[in-house]
């Protein structure tokens, strides 16, 4: 078995082999996304972050030699929080995962965890530039900061709801975050096992994940989903309710034939 392991180490040592086996793997689960839909339609600046830090994981194999190892080792850095981020959103699917192995689909569920050891190997623990680690720590420590931020802003919009529920829903201090909070579960999704009426909602939103997670975990506006949805209309009019592309294949169906966009 650890011969069988050092030959495949040594085999994908190859920048090209490397390159092409993270792009075939970041290619499948994008597909197997779409279909079975873990995780939905991000928000824009999601997508934009995402396809960069997918896109520098499939070049960085040809860059870390390079001088634009640190520019790439910058956003490895980042690229190790959206990875992160990944395996933390999938949560009991993880498990799911492993239950699967045997019949190899499982191991799709482990890709996000293989490029997220690659980045800290190649760029943390044996970089080709020593200025490499650097430049990934630094953006780590940007990312913290941001998180930190986002879990502040939640904080507030908390606050805000409170004061919301206690005007007996007539009053409401709108930004961004109570705009997110206000449109859970049916325009935003918060996490893997939540489902509404057969389908999932569309976007996701991972500022409203993050600072969720690191506040108590819960909906601070536990009411039912057609009250929310009509407040959601009255307070936030000019937004978009229904989107065009449901949050997967899957359940498209259901999610554009519900009543509840009728009333």
């Amino acid at each position: 078995m650890k011969t069988y392991i050092s030959k495949l180490y040594k085999y994908f040592s190859d920048s090209k082999k490397l390159a092409f086996l993270n792009g075939i793997l970041i290619v499948l689960i994008i597909l197997l996304n779409l279909y079975f839909q873990a995780f939905c339609i991000p928000t824009t600046w999601a997508l934009i972050t995402a396809l960069i830090c997918f896109i520098n994981s499939i070049l960085f194999p040809f860059l870390e030699k390079t001088k634009f190892s640190v520019i790439s080792s910058f956003i490895n850095g980042i690229s190790v929080f959206v990875y992160l981020y990944i395996i933390l959103f999938l949560g009991n699917m993880n498990l799911v995962g492993l239950i699967l192995s045997p019949i190899l689909i499982g191991l799709f569920f482990f890709v996000p965890h293989f490029l997220l050891f690659q980045l800290i190997w190649k760029t943390l623990v044996r970089p080709k530039n020593k200025s490499s680690r650097l430049f990934a720590f630094s953006s780590i420590l940007s990312c913290i900061l941001v998180v930190f931020l986002i879990s502040k802003k939640f904080q507030n919009a908390q606050k805000s709801i409170e004061a919301f529920k206690e005007s007996n829903y007539k009053n409401l201090e709108k930004n961004f975050m109570t705009e997110k909070i206000l449109g859970m579960h049916f325009i935003y999704h918060t996490r893997i096992e939540m489902i509404y009426d057969g389908w999932r909602p569309p976007k996701h939103e991972p500022f409203l994940v993050i600072g969720m997670w690191l506040n108590g975990n819960k909906d601070p506006l536990p009411i039912d989903l057609k009250t929310r949805f009509h407040l959601f209309r009255k307070f936030f009019p000019e937004k978009t309710f229904k989107y065009s592309c449901s949050c997967g294949i899957m359940y498209s169906e259901n999610y554009h034939q519900d009543k509840m966009w009728n009333k």
